[in-house]
């Protein structure tokens, strides 16, 4: 009895063993087997005849892959690029007091809107008092050497004044007539006039806007202001900077149109015109800056916002073909040009950008040539 378990159990043991080893050699065959019919099973589909491929008649490849002939169309191109957004320096004005001295009034707000010529604050200057009291010195001066030189002219005429003495007085009156002109000049610089003398001096603003920053208060001292006092601008329509790499610079020009999304508005695409491309190129970033103006009616946008800006070049002819009909090995790509009915070979080709789904082909490729436009994946 003892005899008989002991077979059964070294029996067992050795059915076990087998199913083991069944079971290793199945994983190890069983993958390598279906490889083989996988390679056999495109076999089935093409043959490969002196470097070209062959799609024979009962072949389900022939129903799959579709050929078309490459065509040239009217491509415009799309660079983008990130931008920021600027104040149009023209319609920008930034404030300084002509003089230094103390800030008696201000007669404007933050925010309001401003006009051209209105009274922006009132100042107590010393050197505007000087440059008063040298005009009504210069031009007390002025009248008493016109006095002095009629009065010679007079004599002169009786022949009581030596014409030496008449030219004396003549060189005199056109001294004292340019150093009246040089004080006119400073109280125009200052934006005097003679009615102002005596009175504080107002400074206006030069441009019409709205008033977007102010750094002064009444009762201050201004000696040598570092930032202006105030900034007024219009900003009715902005520039927007954008920085263009190198290699993109030949599809922007000036009167291009552009399309801007802006972070605080990206549900909202702004339209605008490229005013300006700059002619120096930056040598550490490899760009160059973009300028686009854009209509800023409701004061939406804001210097220093930021934005990304897709520029758009003009259209022109070019060969494209279907995103699906180029593939790459390694480091080429390359098409299958269809040489005769269901008869293909590769080329290799030269891409450029890809625009709605079709990629530009730069190079390898003209008008009219069969190309599989789909499915090219499924030969080798």
């Amino acid at each position: 009895m003892n005899k008989t378990k002991k077979n059964n159990a070294k029996r067992n043991r050795y059915l076990l063993i087998g199913l083991i080893i069944f079971v290793l050699l199945a994983l190890v065959f069983l993958p390598q087997l279906r490889r083989e019919l996988a390679e056999e099973t495109p076999l089935q589909h093409y043959e490969k005849l002196e470097g070209e491929i062959f799609i024979p008649e009962h072949s389900p490849l022939r129903e799959r892959i579709v050929v078309s002939e490459v065509a040239a169309e009217n491509v415009q191109r799309q660079v983008s690029a990130p931008a920021t957004v600027e104040a149009n320096p023209s319609k920008r004005a930034n404030i300084f007091p002509p003089a230094g001295g103390r800030i008696v009034r201000l007669y404007v707000n933050m925010g309001q809107s401003i006009t051209a010529g209105q009274p922006l604050f009132e100042i107590y200057s010393p050197e505007a008092a000087e440059i008063q009291t040298d005009f009504v010195s210069a031009k007390s001066a002025l009248a008493l050497a016109e006095r002095e030189l009629r009065r010679k002219e007079e004599l002169h005429e009786r022949g009581i004044t030596p014409l030496r003495e008449l030219e004396e007085v003549r060189t005199e009156f056109e001294i004292a007539l340019s150093e009246k002109k040089g004080a006119s000049l400073k109280m125009q610089i200052m934006g005097f006039s003679e009615d102002d003398i005596g009175k504080p001096l107002i400074v206006r603003s030069p441009i019409n806007g709205r008033l977007v920053d102010l750094a002064v208060a009444p009762g201050e001292f201004i000696a040598e202001p570092e930032e202006p006092l105030m900034i007024i601008a219009d900003l009715s329509n902005v520039w927007v900077t954008a920085s263009i790499q190198e290699k993109d610079i030949r599809f922007v020009s000036p009167g291009g149109k552009a399309k801007a999304r802006f972070s605080a508005y990206p549900e909202v695409a702004y339209e605008g015109t490229v005013l300006f491309v700059s002619d120096i190129l930056d040598e550490d970033t490899r760009t160059t800056k973009v300028r686009i103006e854009f209509e800023n009616e409701d004061r939406r946008l804001k210097p220093g916002m930021f934005s990304y800006v897709n520029f758009f070049s003009s259209p022109e002819p070019a060969i494209v073909v279907p995103a699906k009909a180029v593939l790459q090995r390694r480091d080429f790509n390359y098409v299958y040009i269809e040489t005769a009915p269901y008869t293909f070979k590769t080329r290799k080709v030269i891409t450029g950008e890809t625009i709605d789904d079709k990629i530009v082909i730069l190079h390898g490729l003209t008008e009219n040539e069969p190309v599989i436009i789909d499915n090219a994946i499924l030969l080798p």
